[in-house]
């Protein structure tokens, strides 16, 4: 066997002697392996060593035939060879080793995570795509007797199916008997109330929607964006809890887009995803949002809330920031003409936003805004229903729908901003910034349609300028959000009315002609005998009652259905602001006085329904608290009449019924500032009106409330007091009636 020569010995820098601090051809006993030391040779303490793979080499040459020759040398070392090796490692190297090798580990799973999102969003991008491949809805109006038929893919649905419920409990206070409610912080509600989603699912928990990508932060990231894991956790319990996020956006395609790069078309607008920062920062602590108005400083019905805000040393809440940002960033694109149909739904966030946190100047402006930016874009009207001039303009500025879902969302968008325009305006007595006669648009298609992408053609469909769209609903077109939006309609002919009633009159319109004559002046003359007020009153009082049997009841099974509930305090406020400016709470047998006082009570057994439940009142629709608002200055308004009428037994009911109005409001004014200055308006106008509640025992109330109208005279007759000469009647523009503060 040749000897290996010291001349041949070569340290490599992988060889674990190399740091050592010994000559490199001086080996110890221990450090040498088997074959060497039996055999006495130099060995360079490789593995195998140099001398062994010579010899193995020389034994496969050599070999006899027949001999069994190992496929590699024997070359093996004793264990503390390699326990000195580690001992002359320095903790240094290792440290720096170890580092290294997990920043490799690291790297590595990066791109395994990035290639599976990546191929997570492709098969998602060809099932969207697939289910979006439809052509628009617009393109089919010329042919509706062939309408398209495509087999769409189910999405998740979160639509409730109410059913009707029955309750008859004793309320003595406080919160109702029996209700199991999640308590949150008034600012800052718990992480666990993903687990109260109305509907009992949750976009932020579905396993699905985890890896979108939103783990790897892109270079080209906006810099006025939160980081990806907030900005997804805030598009999660928008979408989670505000009832409108559904219908403004499609929720699978708006998830899918906020899964690509920032550089990406389809990636979202920013003010969009802005405008879903601030309002989201409502239901989660994740962020702040700006305290509570302090009404011990200024007046509860102060408009201009703004300008003590400059006088606070705060800084912007996060909520603000954002707000701000979605408002310069909107700006900026609807100059340079880009992103205009982006632009309307970040406007309609911000109108929900400023309208939640009670901002009044800016929600009567943004609404103006958002609904007269509906007219350019074309959303107002459909085909064939164009005007008949010639002009040098497009019906609409921006370019066809290329699918049925768009066409759809721009749709529900119109609807929305319509909503937010004429819900608001129900508290003053301005005019509207689009009058009715130019809507001339299809009403939304139900819920479940709109996800699926389904062809809905006119000729099953209701328009909005139909004489009897608010009373008939077909069976396959009619759901809680088109019965929101029926209702909002209703709403808007009330006010109009009102605000149109005394130039009609003065300028001879028969729709507004009067039994009495036209000797009246034009300040006393009494609307109720006209033809318009009579037809505008029956559908009011028979709204409620036209809705479809499923859709009865906005409670099933302790569920809430948030659109069909604000559906059902429609009427009831429209029937408030219709008869409110004739009502004498102090004369027997006014019918105006009873349908209020009806109406009342009639919003008085809804909060006791809502409440009931398990459902966290703080996600109703903000219209509810100024519904509930209106319900309360009705029954202080007859309180007042008790207390001039000295009659003990309904001052004790009607003050029970407005501290439980009173405790509602409150409790939605923990979360929502809107709520919470209604509570103060309320709290103020009954100190004005009536004074403390001094020696006057508290009742129990029970629910339903007495309707009967025996039960409602009595309340008349004993608050006729022909001694005092104290009147209660109110006109919708005075000044301190709901309207002028709402």
């Amino acid at each position: 066997m040749p000897r290996v020569s010291q001349s041949s010995t070569h340290r490599s820098s992988t060889d674990p002697l190399a740091s050592t601090g010994t000559h490199p051809n001086v080996l110890k006993r221990n450090q040498v392996c088997h074959p060497c030391r039996r055999r006495k040779l130099k060995c360079d303490a490789k593995r195998p060593c140099s001398t062994c793979v010579r010899s193995h080499a020389h034994a496969l040459t050599h070999a006899p035939p027949g001999t069994n020759v190992p496929p590699k040398p024997e070359c093996t070392f004793d264990d503390v060879a390699e326990a000195n090796s580690a001992i002359n490692d320095g903790p240094k190297n290792r440290y720096e080793r170890l580092e290294n090798r997990i920043n490799e580990l690291e790297t590595l799973l990066r791109q395994k995570e990035s290639a599976e999102a990546v191929s997570a969003a492709q098969t998602h991008t060809s099932s969207i795509s697939r289910s979006l491949d439809q052509p628009s809805f617009h393109s089919q109006l010329s042919s509706v007797s062939n309408p398209l038929v495509t087999d769409f893919s189910s999405f998740p649905s979160t639509s409730i199916s109410p059913s009707s419920t029955g309750m008859s409990h004793q309320y003595t206070g406080g919160s109702p008997e029996n209700s199991v409610r999640p308590r949150h912080d008034s600012r800052s509600p718990s992480q666990d109330i993903f687990s109260a989603m109305p509907g009992g699912s949750s976009l932020s928990r579905d396993p699905s929607n985890s890896s979108l990508g939103l783990d790897v932060i892109w270079p080209n990231w906006p810099s006025s964006l939160p980081k990806p894991d907030l900005l997804r956790h805030l598009v999660d319990v928008f979408f989670t809890f505000h009832p409108h996020a559904g219908r403004l956006f499609h929720a699978p395609s708006f998830l899918h887009s906020l899964s690509l790069p920032p550089s990406h078309p389809k990636f979202p607008s920013t003010p969009v995803l802005h405008a879903i920062c601030a309002i989201g920062s409502l239901y989660t602590a994740a962020v702040t949002s700006p305290p509570l108005p302090n009404f011990d400083e200024v007046a509860p019905d102060e408009i201009f809330l703004q300008k003590h805000r400059i006088k606070e040393q705060r800084p912007d809440s996060f909520a603000e920031q954002q707000a701000k940002l979605a408002r310069q960033t909107a700006e900026h694109l609807n100059s340079l003409g880009e992103d205009l149909f982006p632009v309307l739904q970040a406007n309609i966030i911000l109108c929900w936003f400023y309208w939640s946190h009670s901002r009044l100047v800016d929600v009567f402006l943004h609404t103006a805004h958002s609904l007269r930016l509906c007219v350019p874009l074309g959303l107002n009207m459909c085909p064939p229903f164009h005007s008949i001039s010639k002009s040098e303009r497009p019906p609409s500025i921006l370019p066809p729908a290329r699918t049925v879902i768009e066409d759809e969302m721009r749709r529900n968008a119109f609807w929305l901003a319509y909503a937010a325009e004429r819900q608001h305006g129900c508290g003053n007595g301005w005019a509207s910034s689009l009058d009715d006669q130019d809507v001339s648009q299809l009403l939304p298609v139900c819920g479940e349609q709109f996800e699926k992408g389904t062809l809905v053609t006119p000729l099953e469909r209701q328009w909005a300028h139909s004489r009897d769209v608010l009373l008939q609903h077909p069976d396959n077109q009619i759901d809680s959000f088109i019965l929101y939006i029926k209702g909002t309609i209703m709403l808007s002919q009330v006010k109009a009315f009102n605000l149109r009633f005394r130039a009609k009159h003065f300028a001879g319109d028969a729709s507004v002609a009067t039994a009495y004559g036209d000797h009246q002046s034009s300040d006393r003359v009494d609307p109720r005998g006209s033809q318009a007020f009579i037809e505008l009153d029956n559908i009011v009082s028979s709204f409620r009652a036209s809705f479809p049997s499923h859709l009865r009841s906005p409670i099933v099974n302790n569920v809430v259905d948030n659109h069909l509930y604000t559906a059902c305090l429609m009427p009831h406020v429209a029937t408030i602001v219709l008869h409110d400016p004739h009502a004498e709470v102090r004369q027997s047998g006014c019918i105006s006085a009873l349908k209020i006082l009806t109406a009342a009570r009639a919003i008085l057994d809804l909060i006791y329904n809502v409440w009931s439940t398990s459902y966290d009142i703080t996600l109703l629709d903000p219209f509810c608290s100024f519904s509930w608002f209106v319900g309360g200055r009705v029954l202080v308004r007859f309180l007042q009449a008790a207390l001039d009428a000295k009659s003990q037994d309904q001052i004790s009911t009607l003050r029970a019924e407005i501290e439980f109005v009173q405790s509602a409001i409150a409790k939605v004014g923990e979360r929502i500032p809107l709520a919470f200055r209604f509570t103060k308006m309320l709290e103020d106008m009954i100190l004005k009106r009536c004074g403390l509640a001094t020696g006057i025992p508290g009742v129990p109330i029970t629910f339903p409330r007495p309707m009967e109208p025996s039960v409602l005279r009595s309340l008349f007759e004993e608050s006729c007091n022909p001694e005092s000469n104290v009147t209660l009647h109110e006109s919708l523009q005075e000044h301190g009636s709901f309207v002028s503060l709402a």
